[in-house]
């Protein structure tokens, strides 16, 4: 009978030690309060994810950090499973860190979710097919009912319901602008669509689709930092394409945005969006 060596036993040790760790462990710990920056959100919603180097939420958090918070949560669950002797020897015989390797494989922790549910709400916008016109000053009546029912037209809403909203719309943005659709909205909703619609074949059907009601439309020149904005009456239900959405800050890419024009803390008047999933991840790789 071949004699059972020190390696033996510390390979059973470890092997008792795994038998008994639980099914799933949090190892990276988000303290209460803890947030996205806005340089990490203007990452998340990119248009270019690829470019920015996000193919999951977790790439946007610094590598250190996550490697750190990992590191002492795997420190702190074999805190409560050994005693400083068992993992003496444990070390000393090298089979410590399969130890270590069994906890990290268990790790379901979730710290992009914990950071989201820590971020307020942020104001975004959805870039709708169509360009005010400059110079309203300059237009006949029937020019500017015209330009009115263009915006009413992109947007998808009833002309009529809306004519005053609209008009105000085109007379106060002198320097004309894109048209979006405006609000203040939950971090993880936006993204979850997102990541929804990133996630569709290029040549498949819309995966999501956008819907607001009685939303707040806004004409923004990121040129010149101009810009006005009405609610209106209707519902707008969209394809939803990741491209045309913004993040709205002060420090956004691209020119000059409409908190850059009022200033921090603007609330819209509409609702935030409803995203609806209009094929099944099944319908969409089968």
């Amino acid at each position: 009978m071949a004699e059972i060596s020190t390696d033996d036993v510390a390979q059973a040790a470890a092997d008792l030690v795994i038998s008994r760790l639980g099914e799933k462990y949090e190892l990276v710990y988000v303290n209460q309060g803890d947030h996205l920056s806005e340089e990490q959100l203007h990452r998340l919603f990119a248009k270019d994810a690829e470019a920015s180097g996000i193919d999951h939420a977790e790439d946007v958090l610094a590598p250190d950090w996550l490697d750190e918070n990992r590191y002492h949560g795997t420190q702190h669950v074999l805190g409560e499973l050994l005693d400083d002797d068992a993992r003496e020897f444990l070390e000393k015989h090298d089979v410590l860190d399969q130890v270590r390797h069994a906890i990290e494989e268990r790790d379901r922790s979730d710290p992009i979710s914990d950071l989201m549910n820590g971020t307020g709400p942020q104001l975004f916008r959805y870039a709708l097919d169509e360009e005010a016109k400059a110079d309203p000053w300059r237009f006949s009546d029937a020019e500017a009912e015209e330009a009115a029912r263009a915006l009413a037209a992109a947007a998808g809403i009833d002309f009529r319901d809306n004519v005053g909203a609209l008009q105000e719309l085109v007379a106060h943005s002198p320097y004309g602008g894109e048209l979006h659709i405006l609000w203040r909205g939950d971090v993880r909703a936006v993204w979850d669509a997102v990541n929804t619609a990133r996630g569709a074949l290029p040549d498949a059907e819309p995966a999501i689709t956008v819907q607001w009601t009685d939303p707040e439309l806004l004409v923004l020149d990121t040129w010149n930092g101009s810009g006005h904005t009405v609610k209106v009456r209707g519902t707008v239900a969209l394809p939803f394409e990741p491209a045309r959405l913004s993040l709205d800050t002060v420090r956004a890419p691209g020119g000059y945005s409409w908190t850059n024009v009022v200033g921090c803390g603007y609330r819209p008047e509409g609702d935030e969006p409803e995203f609806i999933e209009t094929h099944t991840e099944e319908a969409q790789h089968g």
